[in-house]
């Protein structure tokens, strides 16, 4: 145990059981679903050859479930057991797989069944998307969450790699039947490993919050995270321009280099070596260049690569080309989901995280029937050169805001909460209610004091007050009180469990530039 708690490095998480157990899961699942996707694709473009729109639904048929449920998902994870809830979505997923292989064994698919089981799978994977991150977050050692974060983006390129290969093979020698039997033995793997995992259920003291409420704290939390909206804005442009060589490579095989499947999965083969190897080293380049640098670097080298597929017909060159293009692509959505992911508090982990799955996988869905629709109108060499001009300008539109990347403090729930006070209401969902809290603050501190209230009054309305502000008093001019509001006194309580290290040591920065180093707290429930 000494040796996992005090290994360091970008492997070291693995030296952790229940980190390593979720983590090998985690690849077994994503191998099981690139191989099903390109099956799927490959198959479309043998019962309809001559509709690449057809083509490019097989990623939408895939992405768009995670658009759909991916909110509600991420509410679900963050109150249930994460554990059970993944052995559900496996078995589901399990099941589709299934189904799929036997209706193709049977040679009764066609392209719209084909379509419809890829959209059954899909579900039951977005519904396990955000529980997967969050748990692997969770079945970190302590200190070592952001080499976590940055091996659970290793997983779905390890099976970007081996999937295309593997899948590539298993067409050519037994066919795509074959292939989608190989696939629900993957989910049977996955669903191994997680039943030999612990059981741990936490059991919070307050009642669970019920999805509704659970879906606005979460869009709340979202909506007063400055990194937040920016990361996310700029992954929506950036995969939305970019999904046109995700949507449109089949075609590129098989049309412009005149690929069978076994040189499809050599180039999807070739993008997903490129990005382990960004992966790998990413963190490296964090210790050299700022965020803001390696998002808009690696997003111009993507533009590039998307610009010149149409013009290579070599396999060769172009298996180098999309190498260069996995790395960029890796760069720019590791780096940016990893800022998300450390900008998240550990109430809302799964929350946000769905978020980011839901913004990749809109953008992808959206992708996928955009730059289809444009290949059939316009030739895929065409639509190509238009999402490259694309990521260009979603890189200026996003702005220069400085990205920066969240530390343990900014998620770690605060060791020592806020004192209760005295009485309390029996019922939980009296309210609203209005808490003030008085400051007594020297004149030359002022300004200071004011700069660090507005920190904390955006900490206050992400965790859960619907309207916060700041008031001096006019008769006591060295008085500030700062007052917000909360629909119930549960969520109020709530409030108080959510205060990370981060916000707490706000607290105390206003506490220090206060006459006395205290405050005082009153809280009042609605009467009428």
């Amino acid at each position: 145990m000494s040796v996992e708690r005090n290994a360091t490095g970008a492997w070291a998480p693995l030296l952790h059981r229940p980190f390593r157990a979720l983590w090998i899961a985690a690849i077994a699942v994503n191998l099981s679903m690139w191989m099903q996707n390109i099956g799927a694709a490959w198959m479309m473009t043998e019962l309809r050859p001559d509709s690449p729109l057809m083509v490019s639904l097989v990623q939408t048929a895939m992405a768009l479930p995670a658009f759909l449920l991916g909110l509600p998902s991420g509410v679900i994870a963050d109150l249930v057991n994460r554990r059970r809830l993944l052995l559900i979505t496996q078995t589901c997923s399990l099941a589709c797989a299934c189904l799929l292989a036997a209706t193709a064994l049977a040679g009764g698919i066609g392209a719209w069944l084909l379509l419809g089981l890829t959209f059954a799978l899909g579900c039951s994977n977005a519904f396990g998307m955000a529980a997967w991150i969050a748990a692997n977050i969770d079945s970190a050692p302590k200190g070592q969450i952001p080499a976590a974060i940055a091996l659970s983006t290793v997983t779905p390129n390890i099976a970007r790699v081996v999937g295309p290969a593997a899948a590539g093979a298993l067409i050519a020698f037994a066919g795509v039947p074959t292939l989608f039997v190989v696939v629900a033995v993957g989910f049977v793997i996955s669903l191994g490993l997680l039943r030999a995992l612990p059981d741990t259920d936490l059991r919070p003291g307050l009642p669970p919050e019920r999805l509704w409420s659970g879906i606005r704290s979460g869009v709340r939390y979202m909506q007063h995270s400055a990194q937040l909206r920016l990361a996310l804005r700029l992954v929506f442009a950036f995969v939305t321009a970019g999904s046109a060589i995700w949507a449109l490579l089949p075609l590129v095989a098989r049309d412009q280099l005149g690929l069978a499947a076994g040189g499809f999965s050599l180039l999807l083969g070739s993008l997903g070596a490129g990005a382990v190897i960004a992966a790998l080293q990413v963190t490296r380049l964090y210790r050299r260049f700022s965020v803001r640098r390696i998002v808009t670097g690696g997003g111009l080298v993507f533009m590039a690569v998307t610009a010149l597929i149409p013009v290579v017909h070599d396999l060769f060159v172009m298996s180098a080309l999309l190498f260069v293009g996995g790395m960029a692509w890796m760069a720019v959505n590791t780096t940016t989901g990893t800022v998300i992911q450390t900008s998240a508090a550990a109430w809302v982990r799964a929350r946000v995280a769905s978020v980011y799955l839901l913004v990749i996988m809109g953008a992808m869905a959206a992708g996928g029937v955009l730059w289809g629709a444009i290949a059939e109108r316009m030739g895929v060499g065409a639509s190509l050169w238009i999402a490259a001009g694309s990521i260009a300008a979603g890189l200026m539109l996003t702005g220069r805001a400085r990205m920066q990347m969240g530390s343990e403090s900014d998620f770690s729930v605060a060791d020592t909460q806020e004192t209760g006070p005295a009485a309390s209401p029996a019922d939980h969902e009296q309210g609203p209610v209005a808490v003030e809290i008085t400051y007594h603050v020297p004149a030359e501190r002022h300004e200071e004091f004011v700069r660090a209230a507005h920190e904390l009054g955006i900490s206050r309305r992400r965790n859960g007050a619907i309207a916060w502000r700041l008031y001096r008093d006019l008769e006591h001019t060295d008085c500030l009180a700062e007052r917000f509001l909360v629909d119930s006194w549960l969520d109020y309580l709530r409030q108080r469990d959510r205060v990370t290290r981060q916000d707490r040591d706000i607290e105390r920065r206003l506490e220090a530039l206060t006459t006395d180093g205290n405050s005082r707290t009153r809280r009042f429930i609605a009467e009428a």
